[in-house]
């Protein structure tokens, strides 16, 4: 996943780790408005006010990412964001479920888990896929196949020759 998906998608899930990741950028983007804040006040300069207003939506729009993309991980809807709208207790359970427990293992209904993020069923597939076609080959007769003198088998305890390695047959 990259930084920008991290920030500004709402798609998939993200792990503990990139949650605090996250609010860290976050936590950045806020201390930057208000460094731009207080010598804005104290000024009056209309471009160091505009600056917290500017960022305002980004920030906002970078919570509610990641902190849907961190209960995607836990299984349930971005919707649960509004829990933190229940004043004190809201932001208890918000810190609890994203900060400090664990997504669900393997894959749920908002994508792969991110802490084992490869796709094996599409390795194994691919690996099939590339069996099928070697056998396939094996068993198109050749002019060279035809004129080599005929070898005894190869014993194998597979059903489809298979080479064992390491073992004795």
């Amino acid at each position: 996943m990259s930084f920008v998906s991290l920030l500004f998608s709402l798609e998939g899930r993200i792990g503990r780790a990139k949650y605090w990741l996250g609010q860290l950028v976050l936590f950045v983007v806020l201390f930057v408005s208000w460094l731009a804040l207080i010598p804005g006040l104290a000024t009056q300069n209309i471009v160091l006010l505009l600056v917290p207003i500017a960022l305002l939506p980004f920030s906002l729009w970078m919570s509610i990412c990641v902190a849907g993309k961190r209960y995607h991980d836990r299984g349930k809807s971005a919707w649960w964001i509004l829990i933190c709208l229940i004043p004190i207790v809201g932001g208890i359970w918000q810190f609890i479920e994203l900060g400090l427990l664990r997504g669900d293992e393997g894959t749920n209904d908002y994508g792969p888990d991110p802490i084992f993020s490869f796709n094996v069923a599409g390795d194994i597939e691919a690996l099939r896929q590339a069996g099928q076609s070697k056998a396939s080959l094996m068993n198109r007769p050749t002019a060279i196949a035809a004129s080599a003198p005929a070898r005894a088998p190869a014993r194998s305890p597979y059903t489809d020759g298979r080479p064992v390695f390491g073992k004795r047959v």
